[in-house]
């Protein structure tokens, strides 16, 4: 596993309480500094996510609604058209110690041709199921299939090769952009969705281009366009099929809303879900910084993963529990705040029914990442395929007749069953790898 130096880790200071210091910070393999970066970003994110949608409430409600819902849509094409390859790129830098310009050649190679491919798909489809014009969603799915793509995957080699500071900053770097771009159009009288997807669509592209021309280079690598290699595919499926089956766990009740004709509804649980993010985001933080930390494998020590997932569940379900009653107990500032006395006020209902998702995808990914970590890639993707097969059978049958209140129910069953199979796996899993290795160990002692 790569390491990062001794002046970026803080190990180079003088005194013996700055050196107690420096041994708690670094504990973990400098999960707290990787931890304040992931806060940063997702604060970030946060915070202008709240100040955009304050923004982006002079919207009709039908037409957030249908933008809320396409962006679900390109979260869940996305995470298998590139973000799956982005995490597959770190794997192969982290976990296997591969060569960066060879492995990342591959990767950004496949995200632009699976990203290009997804554009035309999408801009063909959506029309279908959102009330946008074909030019509109266009423009956002290049911003986000082909824009957001790049710089996510730019973004995995430098962690893979600096750190997971240098990564952050050049995320947080997007979501800046992003926020200008709408802060802009509100600030100017100009916001319309056209305008927002027209702004994304060219900063992103600009964005990625400077990375990929200018910055990756100061690293000594330069991007060649290649075939991707077959290594690069498995490996990118592997991870791109539970992603996106999660999203569609988690997103697609916001898609399905709008394909059955609840664009209104879309928009009110568009803007619950967007109170639900203050609560998320520190959560998300912590699993993102602990997620690489799954990755090495270990030397067969018994019950490592296992315990791993334990000690992490524990805190993020500690964690997620201390978030839920604060929501729960800040809900009349929230409203007053973030939601008004428009036509986005009755959002506020549907927040309460929201709550108990917070806990549960707080803690069923963890044992998702445990089983990565015992290297079963195959069988974390179909518990997560499974899971997202149960969650669009129970939108089909639930949405129709319930609305949002059938979102609400289908996500939460299919997050709890997602749970109860990834724990359970995880058990078997390290239960039967556990035993191998003693096996492995009285053979080489005979």
């Amino acid at each position: 596993m790569l390491e990062l130096s001794d002046s970026d880790r803080g190990s180079d200071l003088p005194s013996a309480k700055e050196s107690r210091f420096a041994r708690v910070w670094n504990a973990f393999d400098g999960l707290a500094s990787d931890t304040l970066w992931s806060m940063g970003h997702d604060v970030l994110v946060l915070v202008t996510a709240l100040i955009s949608f304050k923004v982006l409430q002079t919207l009709p409600l039908e037409r957030y609604g249908a933008y809320v819902g396409l962006h679900s849509a390109l979260a869940i094409v996305g995470a298998m058209s590139y973000a799956g390859g982005g995490l597959a790129l770190l794997q192969r830098l982290l976990g296997e110690r591969a060569d960066l310009v060879e492995s990342t050649d591959s990767f950004l190679s496949l995200a632009l041709m699976a990203g290009s491919g997804s554009v035309v798909a999408v801009t063909l489809i959506a029309p279908a199921f959102f009330p946008l014009t074909r030019w509109e969603i266009f423009l956002l799915t290049t911003a986000e299939l082909l824009g957001a793509a790049m710089v996510f995957v730019c973004a995995m080699a430098v962690q893979g090769s600096s750190g997971f500071g240098a990564a952050t900053r050049i995320r947080m770097g997007a979501i800046g952009l992003r926020f200008a771009i709408t802060i802009g159009l509100g600030i100017s009288g100009r916001l319309s969705v056209l305008g927002v997807a027209s702004g994304f669509c060219f900063v992103l592209l600009l964005y990625s281009l400077y990375l990929l021309i200018f910055h990756l280079p100061k690293s000594g690598y330069v991007f060649l366009f290649k075939s991707p290699s077959k290594a690069a595919v498995s490996s990118t499926t592997m991870f791109s099929m539970p992603m996106g089956a999660s999203g569609l766990q988690t997103d697609g009740d916001k898609v399905m809303l709008n394909a059955f004709g609840f664009s209104s509804e879309a928009g009110l649980y568009g803007a619950a879900y967007r109170v639900l993010t203050i609560g998320i985001a520190p959560l998300m933080a912590l699993d993102t910084a602990a997620f690489q930390r799954f990755l090495p494998r270990g030397d067969g020590e018994p019950g490592l993963h296992w315990r791993r997932s334990i000690r992490m569940g524990a805190l993020m379900l500690g964690a997620s529990t201390f978030v839920v009653a604060g929501i729960y107990l800040f809900l009349p500032l929230f409203e007053m705040v973030l939601l008004g006395d428009g036509e986005y006020k009755n959002a506020v209902e549907i927040v309460p029914w929201l709550l108990p998702i917070i806990p549960l995808i707080a803690t069923s990914n963890t044992p998702m990442n445990g089983l990565l970590g015992l290297g079963l890639p195959r069988l974390r993707m179909n518990i997560y395929l499974v899971s997202a097969l149960v969650s669009v059978v129970l939108y089909f049958l639930l949405i129709p007749v319930w609305g949002w209140r059938g979102a609400v129910a289908a996500t939460i069953i299919s997050e709890v069953i997602l749970s109860i199979i990834g724990w359970g796996a995880l058990w078997v899993a390290q239960r039967s790898a556990d035993a191998q290795s003693t096996t492995v160990n009285e053979s080489l002692q005979v």
